[in-house]
């Protein structure tokens, strides 16, 4: 069988290789190698993102059950302290139960203790109370350190707290 001259296109030089240089492989496959590490990147910093947005969740979850919890423990203790203090002016006010023939300045100093104790007992409420708000003070200061503390951390990493955008 006899072939053709014709048959065999020519390989011109002036048209681009059929096989790329090495140089250009080489640069391909850089270009190949720095697009999957910048994908990894890429994930790592959305993972590490998301992991900071369900710490920061989680952070301001456990700050509103406490101011909660707190907010219910000063308003039992108010409640508390209120009762206890209408049923001692109960008693002040009925003569302590059932009446008793007792000299007039002996009812005079009871009621004076009485009365003592009464605002002894308000003036520790009031202290109570006033603790109870600088505590509570404290925990919304905590909190706002916590978010600012967290924005910080996620502006300064090229994060937009808001909207989880890379930052311009």
């Amino acid at each position: 069988m006899r072939r053709k001259s014709d048959m065999w296109e020519q390989y011109n030089d002036s048209d681009a290789s059929f096989l790329p240089g090495e140089g250009e492989q080489a640069a391909k496959a850089a270009a190949l190698d720095v697009r999957e590490r910048l994908a990894t990147v890429e994930e790592q910093l959305r993972s590490q993102f998301t992991s900071m947005a369900a710490y920061a969740q989680i952070s301001q979850q456990a700050i509103d059950t406490a101011r909660a919890e707190s907010r219910a423990d000063l308003d039992r203790e108010k409640a508390t302290l209120v009762s206890l203090i209408e049923r001692v002016r109960e008693e002040a006010l009925s003569g302590g139960g059932a009446p008793v023939a007792e000299p007039a300045a002996h009812i005079v100093a009871h009621d004076d203790i009485t009365l003592a104790r009464i605002a002894q007992l308000e003036d520790k409420f009031q202290q109570l109370t006033m603790q109870f708000a600088q505590t509570l003070r404290y925990q919304e200061e905590l909190a706002n350190s916590i978010t600012h503390l967290v924005e910080a951390q996620m502006r300064n990493a090229g994060w937009l707290a808001s909207c989880g955008q890379a930052a311009s």
